[in-house]
């Protein structure tokens, strides 16, 4: 099965080199049988047509070499773009992971000033997590992170919010809401997060609007801060 696989494999390598392959074979042929069909046969003026004919096959081994440099870069973009997209991916959720979270926050910032619109911050952090893992193993654990990922990927509005994991349990969104529809948002996620969680797993969360002034580091650390202070104590009951 591998052998087969691997001949399939060489075969658009194959069909790809057979015209080239072949051009050169003229290329080197036709000026040794036209010149000897010249000296026995045909006149002088058949010269002409031998230069014609080796420019012409000249011609396409250059076509032939420009096309495969045009589509070996065009791979090479593709294969770059593929490398940035996994590099700013978290690979359990498919949300951005903190790299991305980082470099979006800034861009956020900035468009929110520019267009004077509201930016807030939504910092989630799964309740006992470590718990979950312990109980009912890490394969359960990953599912309760795929299903807060799911949640915020289906809750983003294109164009407006964004959701990123930006640690092992802990995840972020960027808002373009102001307190009250971002305190609505957080509320739903928590209410969605329960329901699809597989062992009816909780979220806490931290919302922070941005003053306009704050750096990145500074809206981050408050979120966070906010989070924590909601965040239930051990053995406490659920609000």
């Amino acid at each position: 099965m591998a052998e087969l696989d691997d001949s399939h494999r060489h075969k658009p390598l194959r069909r790809i080199l057979l015209l080239p392959a072949v051009l050169l074979l003229l290329l080197v042929v036709m000026p040794w049988a036209l010149g000897y069909t010249e000296d026995r046969w045909l006149e002088a003026r058949l010269h002409h047509f031998v230069q014609l004919v080796d420019s012409i096959i000249t011609a396409l081994l250059g076509i032939w070499i420009l096309t495969m440099l045009r589509r070996q870069q065009e791979l090479t973009r593709r294969h770059v773009e593929e490398l940035q997209a996994l590099s700013l991916t978290d690979p359990l959720t498919g949300l951005g992971n903190r790299r991305a979270f980082e470099r979006d926050l800034e861009l956020a910032l900035k468009r929110s000033q520019r267009t004077d619109t509201p930016l807030a911050l939504l910092y989630l952090d799964v309740d006992e997590m470590k718990r979950v893992n312990d109980l009912f193993g890490h394969v359960v654990g990953d599912e309760t992170l795929r299903a807060l990922g799911a949640v915020l990927r289906s809750s983003s509005r294109i164009g407006i919010d964004s959701a990123y994991r930006v640690g092992g349990d802990e995840f972020v969104m960027v808002l373009g809401a102001d307190a009250s529809g971002a305190e609505a948002i957080a509320e739903r996620l928590r209410r969605n997060f329960r329901e699809r969680s597989p062992r009816g797993s909780r979220v806490t969360a931290g919302v922070v609007v941005w003053d306009g002034e704050s750096r990145v580091q500074q809206l981050i650390d408050e979120a966070d801060t906010r989070m924590y202070r909601r965040k239930p104590r051990l053995g406490a009951a659920p609000a």
